[in-house]
Order: structure tokens, then C-alpha cells, then sequence
């Protein structure tokens, strides 16, 4: 089947073709238009019917829909979220084989590029969607007929430059006439009536066109077309500047008209290296930059400038600069390596500037390199050519993203300094979310200055949200639309990366461990290096990557489009299941002692201030991670890193429907949460775990859990209702542990809320608990609960007494969480009963355990309390010392309560 829209709207299946009309042409047009990309419901009713809206549109596309599934089989119309896509292969619609052609004529050589023009535009059968009206229709019917008299152009350009004078002349005459303003066209006709001979004619074309501008624009020629006028009237033929000895090749497109910021790379450049590559993702800027450099540095190639796009062969590239360099066609060698040597031969030193744009690779520019240093080479590609650095000296350059000064002054550039100051939140969204791309500004400051009465917070709008941002970044031609420079990365991929490509796009987090990516594509090895070569991720640092924001829109969008359900479904799965086992090793390391959630048993770092619990071991065994933590420390460093992606994987296996890996991340997050005092975060995550923990028969574990982070939160009032309610549970399925450790909570949310004695009924119940169970570590826990709680109530001595026990059992049984917590509880105790070099001693050896296990929030609080300490001993130096590394780590914190509390005591001190 193929579709044609350059002509009526039709459908071709075997012999067979269908012109559509109507709205269901209609929308067939629109779906062609956006070729395999999704069209929202909201865009296809806007196209269809226009503002304001008929009633039910969503109903009415849906209508349309059943009707053209009907004339073009229901495979060819996808239904994808917002809307529907239609895919057909290039060569299945008219429009994309017409640019196809156009492309590859901008890069061949003459001839060549008159054959591919001429089956470009066989392809028009008229008017574009001939039959089908609409505001829509009118715009790109005018659009595409400015593609098609420039193609026209083209082809005759083409022709002139080869002598085929006639046949140029016989195309251009109908041209001017269907366009009788357009003053290229005519200076083209003009051209080819004077190659044929036929001066006046050529003459009469140029009076006809003056009167013409004279009569209906008040306007001149322009100053090209009066000296082709002059040339021609004194019979002056243009110089043959393929055929002069030295010309001086001019090849280089125009600049960017508006540039702002690379000023380290332009001084990189500035250096004039005879080899410079830049690369950097699609639409980075990386032509942009070249052009811009090139055209700024012009006086020092006097010798000409030669361009390539490299979307063509090494040896079309050579054969073209040859040309351009002087030489014949005809002398032209046919043995790519004997072009190479002449060309060569005929740049050696001259002081040229060669650029070559979009290199695929290495092997692809190595032949247009000159064998001369006194010649320049500027490489644009979006692979970074590390091996011409190691064979040819190349000097790399890496683009990355503009920063946010640089991409609100290109705003500034294009839309004006005082639109832009006028709607400073618009504009804010404007910056973030072009994510640095000056293809992306572009692209919005063209839609912005086309229509100078929308608002920029139209434009915000859609950026704002991630549905519609990429639709937000594609101008009105084919070549502006940050999709299509995408898509061009992605299609250059092999099958391998593309496919790994299209599975980060699942991630929900901006950021993947090499294991992590392992994992979701379920292979022993991934070929992240090549997704790196190609700027598609950026590797950070050893062993992890990112990719861009909008990049990774891109490839959420290939996810849905390239994946099954079912591998979607896999990958998440095996990347859920990832982090569940990461997220254990982890947190084992950080509370080694911690029993398991199948028998439900806390833990406690610090007695009644910390009870923690138990969890169900991942049923498979956690696979080698390059950077995996080696012990608490780390361990804690990697939660820090790793808690947001974790917390995501969370609402993930939620939305998978995998109610043990929602219970079990809740625990593996537990003590990180706890240490850091994160009750927010603590409370959400156990808050999400519930309802799939009582699916899962772990109802009073998480309410349990849930009732402890309210209490830590001094939300007492909820903690207990909750952990009164897993009391109940637990004693109603005789789960000893259960009782055990949900009493130690109730113990530990009494305390918190300045209740001891209403706390130590259940610690010391705890107690018994635990040492009818037999478990020493929980049974020193409570110990330490007991200890605190009276402590608190002022039985300093029975209090030492509970905590000296715990300290025993702790250290027997090598629980330096435990010990720790203990030990900060004794020097607590011995400040109240007045022995303040004790209490130094016990908070000092505190310190030193949580240091080594990574817990620096509670180095802070116990660094506090040995300033107070310092300061009722007199020795008020050593208080502000203490304090002061105190509020240094709150602030690195960002604990501004604390810090707050700790800089009143440094100023009450003096």
C-alpha cells in the first residue's frame, strides 16, 4: 500500500486507488502529515473542525477513525496515547520520497542531483489534498508549494551548472509565468535563454519583471539580477570558474543569524588545529557553532572555503570538491584512492578551510582530509570520533547543553529583550524545558515570532507538560522538528543499542547504573558505549549515566512505539526487581544485625529512639555491581545517591502490580529514612506500601511501620492508632515477635511525646518478649529502651544500670548500630546525674562508631550535646567547637531547625 498526498488525497493497493475527500480524507492528511509520530484526539479535532470545537469531538475522531480503518485496513491507523498514528515506510508516501530526493540532490553532483530532482517532482499530481478544505489544508498547501518551486530551482541550477541550457530554459518559462514575482526563478530563465542563444528572449524575461515589481511593489530587482542584466546586454558571459586554474571555492552556507555563548569552544577552535571535531547530541548546536566560527574567521583561508554535508559517500564528497577545486569532470580518476591523492595534491598549501558536516565516523572523513597542515578541518558529528584524536592529532570537542543565561539571551535575540522581560514565568519554563538545545530555542522563538500576539505562556504551557513538549519543539517545515534530528540518531543506531535505547526510555528516573541497564535489557552486556558515542547518554561518572530531558522523552516515545507490552512489562519487571535486591545488599550493610520481614522483628540503633524491623529476604541473590557499596559508610553514601530512583522504583512495581517488591523497597528504605530523619519520605513510602502489604499477608508489618514513622514524625496520635491496631493483629495470629517489637514502637512513640511513664509499661513488656524468643539483639534493644525511659524520668542510676546490659550484649554480639545508640543514652544519662567526664567519654566513643558507619546525621546531634556538655563544664572553646562542627554538618544537611537551635547556643556563648 502506499499514500499520496501531492495531488488529491489516495490510496494505492495493488492496481487499485482511492482518492478520499471529506473529513475522513481530512484526516488521513493530517495522520500523513505527522507521519509516525502520534497525533493527540485534541490536535485531530482542532485540525477537522477548528475552534470552537463541536460537541463530542473525541467521538466524532473516533468515528472518522472506524470510517478510514474501513478504506485503508484497521493495521495501517494505530491507536496510541493521546491519539492515533499512521507509519508507513518513506517509500509508501509521496511526501517523504519527494524530501527524500531533495536531500540527496543537495549533496550529489549535478547531474546526479538533476535525476533525483526529476523524480522528485514526477511525484506532484497537482495540487496538494486536492478535494480537502480546511484552515489546516490552506497552510500546508502553501508550504508545499514553496518546497516544490524550490526544487524547481534546484533542478534548474542543476542543469545550468552542466550546460543543459535547453532544457532548463523549456522548465523555467512555465515556472515565471505560474510565479511571476519571483526573482530567482526569472534570473535562472534569464541564464538559460542566454546559454541557448537566445539573448533577447533573455532580455525581454528582466523588462517584463522590472515593469512588473515597478508597477505592483514600488521596488527594484534586486542588485544580482541588474548585473545578470548587464552581463547579458553586453553580451558579457559569467567567468568559467570550473575551468580556471585556481578558483577560489565559496561554499560555506550562511551563518546563524542570531548566536550566543560556546565562547570556550570558539577559543578551542580559535587555536586552529589542522583537524577539530565537535560533536555533541542532535540539536546541539553543533553546525551552528562551525558556521558561526567559520564565517568569523574567513580572512584567514584566502584560498576559499569548501562545504559537505556528509549524508552522501566519501567519493560523491571528493568528485564535488574536485570540481569545486577546478578540475574537469572528465579528468576526474575513477579509484576513490586516486581522487583522494589529487585532491590532495591541489590543496597542499593552500589556506584552506575545509567543513565537513555530520560525519557518520572516523572512516568517512579520512579521505577528504588534507595532507597539508596549512589547511584547517572543522568536523561536525554526532559520534564522538575519538579515533581521529588517536590517528590524525584531531582536537575533540564535546557540545553540551546551553546554560540557562545563554538560552534566555537567545530568547532576548529572537523575540526581543522587552516581550521577554514581560512574562518572566513564561519564560522560565521556556529555558528549562528547551533543555539547553538550540535547535529547541529555535524552534520556539520561530512559533513565537510567527504569531506575535500569543502569549509565551501558550508556548510554556505546552512545554510545561511532558505529553506535549515534544510537539511543542517541531516547527512548520520538515527540517525544524526536534523529533526528526532524534529520529536520525536512533535510525543510525544498530539493532542492539537501538533496542537498549528504547528500554531506558522506560526509566522513570533520569539516571541508570551500568548494572541497573543490565538488568532491564536482561543480557549479560549492554552497548551503552555506543549510546554514548552517539550522545544519546552521558556518562557522568564511572559506571552510571544520564540522558538529556528531552532525549529521554524521545525515547519513552520509542519505547511504546518499537516495544511490546509484554517486553515493556519484562524489562520493568527485571529493573524492579533490580533494585530490590540493591536496595537489601545496602541496607544490610548499613544494619547488619536487622532480622528479616518474614518474622517481622525491629530493630533499634538507638533504644527506644530508634526501633527498626525485620524483612523477607529477596527470594534471588543479588548479581555483582561495578560500584557497590563495601560497607555502612558507603552504603549510606549510596542510598544517598540512590533513595529518589528507589522510591520511583516503589511507584513502579505499584503500578506493575507487584505488591511484594512495593512492601519490600518500603523496608530496604526503612533505616536510611530513619537515620536521616526523613518522616516525610518515610511516611509516603510505607503509606503506598500498605494496601500491597495486606495483599501480600504483611498487613500488620507495614502498619507497624507506617505507626512508627508518624510517632518519629511527633504525630503521636496517629502512630499509636496504628500500632495499637498491629497490636491487635499480632495478638490475634500469636505472633510473638510481632507483639514484641510493635510494643517497643508504642514504648518508643510514648517517649518521643514526652510520656515516659505511659512508655515503660511497654518496653519492659518488650523485654520479656524478646527474651522468651531467645534473640539477644532485640532483647539489648529493649535494654536500651528501658534505660532511656528512665532516664528520662530522672532514675539516673537504674537507668545506667538497663543501657550498661545492652552495651554488653551489643558489643557480644558486634552491633556497632546499637552500640552507638547506647552509648550516646549513657553519656545522656551521666550529664544529668552530673558526671560530665563521663558523659565526654561515652559520647566521644558514640561519635566514633557513627562516623565509621556513615550516620553523620546523628554525629551532628550527639556533637551538640557534647558542646552542652563543654559549655556546663566551663570549657566554653571546646563547646564552640563542638557546636560549630555541629551546625556545619545540620547545614550540609539542610537541617535548619537544628542548625538554628545549635547557632543560638554558639551565640549565647559569646
Amino acid at each position: 500500500m502506499t499514500f499520496g498526498v501531492l495531488g488529491p488525497v489516495e490510496v494505492r493497493t495493488g492496481g487499485d486507488v482511492i482518492v478520499l475527500t471529506g473529513r475522513v480524507g481530512a484526516l488521513l492528511t493530517v495522520l500523513l502529515l505527522n507521519a509516525g509520530r502520534v497525533v493527540s484526539v485534541q490536535r485531530l479535532a482542532e485540525a477537522l473542525w477548528g475552534l470552537p470545537l463541536p460537541n463530542s469531538p473525541a467521538a466524532r475522531v473516533r468515528t472518522l477513525v472506524t470510517e478510514l480503518r474501513r478504506v485503508v485496513g484497521p493495521a495501517w491507523v494505530l491507536t496510541q496515547r493521546p491519539g492515533y498514528a499512521v507509519r508507513p515506510q518513506p517509500a509508501q508516501l509521496d511526501l517523504t520520497c519527494f524530501a527524500g530526493h531533495v536531500a540527496r540532490a543537495r549533496e550529489a553532483a549535478p547531474e546526479t542531483a538533476a535525476e533525483h530532482l526529476d523524480a522528485a517532482l514526477a511525484l506532484w499530481r497537482g495540487t496538494p489534498f486536492d478535494g480537502i478544505s480546511g484552515a489546516f489544508v490552506e497552510a500546508e498547501r502553501i508550504r508545499l508549494e514553496e518546497l516544490r518551486i524550490s526544487a524547481v530551482e534546484q533542478r534548474a541550477e542543476a542543469r545550468l551548472s552542466i550546460g543543459r541550457y535547453g532544457e532548463a530554459a523549456t522548465d523555467l518559462a512555465a515556472s515565471a509565468l505560474a510565479h511571476p514575482l519571483r526573482e530567482r526563478l526569472h534570473g535562472q530563465l534569464m541564464r538559460a535563454l542566454h546559454g541557448s542563444g537566445r539573448r533577447a528572449e533573455a532580455l525581454e524575461v528582466y523588462r517584463r519583471l522590472r515593469e512588473r515589481m515597478s508597477d505592483e511593489l514600488g521596488l527594484e530587482p534586486e542588485r544580482e539580477l541588474q548585473r545578470l542584466h548587464q552581463r547579458i546586454l553586453t553580451s558579457d558571459r559569467e567567468p568559467p570558474e570550473r575551468t580556471h586554474p585556481h578558483p577560489t571555492p565559496r561554499e560555506l552556507p550562511a551563518p546563524p543569524p542570531l548566536f550566543v555563548g560556546r565562547t570556550r569552544e570558539q577559543g578551542s577552535l580559535d587555536a586552529r588545529r589542522p583537524i577539530t571535531a565537535v560533536s555533541g547530541a542532535g540539536g546541539m548546536g553543533k553546525t551552528w557553532l562551525a558556521l558561526h566560527w567559520a564565517h568569523r574567521n574567513l580572512p584567514h583561508y584566502p584560498d576559499g572555503q569548501l562545504y559537505a554535508n556528509l549524508a552522501t559517500s566519501p567519493e560523491t564528497v571528493l568528485r564535488r570538491f574536485l570540481g569545486s577545486l577546478g578540475v574537469h569532470p572528465a579528468a576526474v580518476p575513477h579509484e576513490e584512492e586516486a581522487q583522494a591523492g589529487l585532491y590532495r595534491s591541489l590543496v597542499a598549501g593552500r589556506r584552506l578551510l575545509v567543513v565537513l558536516d555530520n560525519a557518520r565516523d572516523a572512516t568517512q572523513v579520512t579521505p577528504l582530509l588534507p595532507g597539508s597542515p596549512a589547511s584547517t578541518v572543522l568536523i561536525t558529528s554526532r559520534h564522538r570520533l575519538t579515533a581521529l584524536g588517536a590517528t590524525h592529532g584531531a582536537n575533540l570537542i564535546t557540545l553540551n547543553p546551553l546554560t540557562s543565561r545563554e538560552v534566555r539571551d537567545l530568547l532576548c535575540l529572537h523575540l526581543g529583550e522587552d516581550r521577554v522581560a514581560a512574562d518572566p514565568d513564561s519564560v522560565a519554563a521556556l529555558v528549562e524545558h528547551s533543555g539547553g538545545l538550540p535547535l529547541a530555542v529555535g524552534v520556539l522563538a520561530a512559533r513565537a515570532s510567527a504569531d506575535p500576539a500569543l502569549p509565551l505562556a501558550s508556548f510554556a504551557a505546552e512545554l510545561r507538560s511532558p505529553a506535549t513538549r515534544l510537539d511543542a519543539l517541531r516547527a512548520g517545515d520538515l527540517t525544524a522538528d526536534l523529533r526528526v534530528t532524534f529520529d536520525s540518531s536512533y535510525e543510525a543506531l544498530d539493532g542492539a543499542a537501538a533496542r537498549m535505547f528504547a528500554l531506558l526510555g522506560l526509566v522513570p528516573w533520569p539516571e541508570v547504573s551500568l548494572s541497573a541497564a543490565t538488568a532491564l535489557a536482561g543480557t549479560p552486556s549492554v552497548p551503552l558505549g555506543e549510546l554514548e558515542s552517539a550522545h544519546l547518554v552521558h556518562r557522568h561518572r564511572p559506571g552510571r549515566y544520564r540522558t538529556h530531558d528531552l532525549i529521554r522523552l524521545y525515547a519513552a516515545e520509542r519505547a511504546h512505539t518499537d516495544l511490546t507490552e509484554d517486553e515493556r512489562r519484562r524489562a520493568l519487571t527485571r529493573l524492579v526487581d533490580f533494585c530490590v535486591r540493591q536496595a537489601y545488599a545496602a541496607d544490610r550493610l548499613l544494619s547488619p544485625n536487622r532480622p528479616l520481614a518474614d518474622r517481622a522483628a525491629p530493630e533499634t540503633t538507638n533504644p527506644a529512639k530508634e526501633p527498626a524491623t525485620r524483612a523477607e529476604e529477596p527470594a534471588v541473590r543479588t548479581p555483582p555491581e561495578a560500584a557497590a557499596p563495601a560497607d555502612a559508610a558507603e552504603a549510606a553514601a549510596w542510598f544517598e545517591v540512590e533513595q529518589p530512583a528507589l522510591r520511583q522504583a516503589q511507584h513502579l512495581a505499584a503500578g506493575l502490580g507487584l505488591d511484594g517488591a512495593v512492601w519490600r523497597l518500603a523496608w530496604a528504605l526503612d533505616t536510611f529514612h530513619l537515620r536521616r530523619y526523613l518522616h516525610e519520605a518515610r511516611i509516603e513510602t510505607w503509606r503506598l506500601a500498605l494496601p500491597a502489604a495486606e495483599r501480600d499477608g504483611k498487613g500488620a508489618h507495614a502498619r507497624w511501620y507506617l505507626g512508627y514513622a508518624h510517632a518519629q514524625a511527633l504525630r503521636t496520635g496517629e502512630g499509636v492508632e496504628l500500632l495499637n491496631r498491629a497490636l491487635e493483629e499480632f495478638e490475634r495470629t500469636g505472633d510473638l515477635a510481632g507483639r514484641a517489637h510493635t510494643g517497643h514502637t508504642l514504648g518508643y512513640a510514648w517517649s518521643v511525646h514526652g510520656s515516659p511513664g505511659r512508655a515503660l509499661p511497654h518496653v519492659r513488656d518488650a523485654l520479656r518478649l524478646q527474651r522468651e524468643l531467645g534473640d539477644p539483639i532485640w532483647e539489648a534493644n529493649a535494654l536500651s529502651a528501658i534505660g532511656w525511659c528512665l532516664a528520662q524520668l530522672g532514675r539516673y542510676e537504674e537507668a545506667h544500670a538497663y543501657c550498661a546490659q545492652a552495651l554488653t550484649l551489643f558489643r557480644e554480639h558486634r552491633d556497632p548500630g546499637g552500640e552507638s545508640a547506647t552509648l550516646d543514652s549513657l553519656g545522656l544519662i551521666a550529664h544529668r546525674a552530673g558526671g560530665h567526664a563521663r558523659a565526654l567519654g561515652y559520647y566521644r566513643r558514640s561519635v566514633a562508631l557513627r562516623e565509621a558507619l556513615g550516620n553523620d546525621f546523628q554525629v551532628a546531634d550527639t556533637l551538640a550535646r557534647i558542646g552542652d556538655v563543654h559549655r556546663e563544664s566551663g570549657d566554653l572553646p571546646a563547646a564552640r567547637r563542638a557546636w560549630q562542627r555541629a551546625e556545619e554538618i545540620y547545614r550540609r544537611q539542610h537541617r535548619a531547625k537544628e542548625a538554628a537551635s545549635v547557632r543560638r547556643r554558639l551565640s549565647s556563648a559569646g
